[in-house]
């Protein structure tokens, strides 16, 4: 429902928005984010990430670079956004009204992404990897864990157009169905240098063998 309107912010943001996929990798049963426990609950860390496990996971821990199969729910509340602190919106919107989802999956049809590799705002990096330095665990696979991302964390100042305002603390509900190593590949600028020293280092035998052949006799 949002895999569209989310693919357009992620042309201009920091943001990308995981793909919407089927599993094709056998889980029969799909789990579905769970009811999160209240927020009281939550651990904030030394960098303003708050983090909550509804459910620790019993596979590995998802490390950077995984690609992670995830059931999510991305909302925000409009009272502690940047439109938040102008009294006015605050007075139409109404409390009960406050919460925006902006970001989910559905049933069945899961996220794909890369982890911890700056593919995605950073609160998920940090918030779904770990950081020992922050005290922040990483999940492990079939986990469920509840996030509140400061906005240095996640859009900051510039928002994301018309569908996140500026300065907006956002809150994300994330189960990692499975987590498996990415292929990084070897970047183009790599495979150039390789080909130049390669090139370079033909050309040396080269004119070595050139010039051996010619004092070829003086050497007997």
């Amino acid at each position: 429902m949002f895999a569209a309107l989310l693919a357009g912010i992620a042309a201009t943001h920091a943001f990308t928005s995981p793909q919407l996929q089927t599993n094709t990798r056998g889980l029969q049963q799909q789990k579905q984010l769970r009811p999160a426990t209240s927020l009281s609950e939550a651990i904030t860390a030394r960098n303003g990430l708050s983090y909550e496990d509804v459910e620790i996971g019993t596979g590995r821990n998802v490390f950077p670079g995984d690609s992670i199969l995830c059931y999510y729910v991305g909302t925000y509340d409009k009272e502690d956004s940047g439109k938040g602190n102008n009294p006015f919106f605050a007075a139409i919107s109404g409390a009960k009204d406050s919460k925006v989802t902006f970001d989910e999956t559905e049933p069945g049809e899961p996220a794909e992404v890369v982890i911890g590799r700056g593919q995605v705002i950073k609160g998920w990096d940090i918030g779904i990897c770990g950081d020992m330095t922050l005290d922040i665990p990483p999940m492990k696979i079939g986990g469920d864990r509840r996030l509140i991302i400061p906005a240095e964390l996640a859009y900051g100042e510039r928002g994301a157009g018309d569908v996140i305002p500026p300065n907006t603390v956002l809150e994300f509900q994330v189960a990692v169905l499975n987590a498996e190593r990415s292929d990084p590949g070897v970047s183009g600028e790599t495979k150039a240098k390789g080909f130049a020293a390669l090139g370079g280092f033909l050309l040396f035998m080269a004119v070595f063998g050139f010039v051996a052949a010619q004092n070829i006799d003086k050497l007997f």
